[in-house]
């Protein structure tokens, strides 16, 4: 079979359906939990050190994101720089223009995919930072300098875990 995808055989006259993907050898399991996990180390440090603890949580899964799915447009750091920053801007806008309720936060969470859609930077954890900044409230500089540099070191350890052989090429592009 020429196809790139492994796909399971269906019932004649129906579509194949791809197979999930293949358990990681036990070098690269290990590797990317050691990294995700000193990834989240991190940024709980961080988080603590700047009294945004709660910020660690979109942020683990852009480590997430990175080290498992290292390939895909989500993890590159175009998604994962203007994603965060451009959603926690729009969070903090809807806060300031809508108040601090949880249907705010909602509405900042949906606009957010649409202003990820124009930047072209997609990544889903972005949606709950727009959230989280709308129900937290957070001094606006401060926070966006913390995300800014969670996301940078995200972005760098990812880089070195590729460079160590513990993730899979990243980035795939850089912007």
């Amino acid at each position: 079979m020429s196809n790139s995808t492994t796909t399971r055989p269906t019932a004649p006259g129906t579509a194949a359906k791809p197979a999930a993907p293949p358990i990681p050898g036990a070098r690269a399991l290990v590797l990317g939990t050691v990294t995700t996990t000193v990834a989240l180390l991190v940024l709980v440090a961080l988080g603590k050190a700047a009294g945004q603890v709660l910020l660690v949580a979109p942020l683990a899964a852009t480590a997430m994101i990175v080290c498992a799915s290292p390939a895909l447009p989500p993890a590159q750091p175009r998604s994962v720089l203007l994603g965060q920053l451009g959603s926690a801007a729009l969070g903090l806008l809807a806060g300031a223009l809508a108040g601090h309720s949880l249907w705010s936060a909602a509405v900042a969470a949906g606009l957010s995919v649409g202003l990820m859609a124009l930047l072209r930077a997609v990544h889903a954890p972005a949606a709950a930072t727009a959230a989280l900044v709308v129900l937290q409230h957070p001094a606006p500089v401060r926070f966006l300098v913390l995300l800014a540099v969670g996301s940078v070191l995200l972005v760098l350890l990812g880089l070195l875990a590729s460079r160590a052989g513990a993730i899979g090429k990243y980035p795939a592009y850089w912007w």
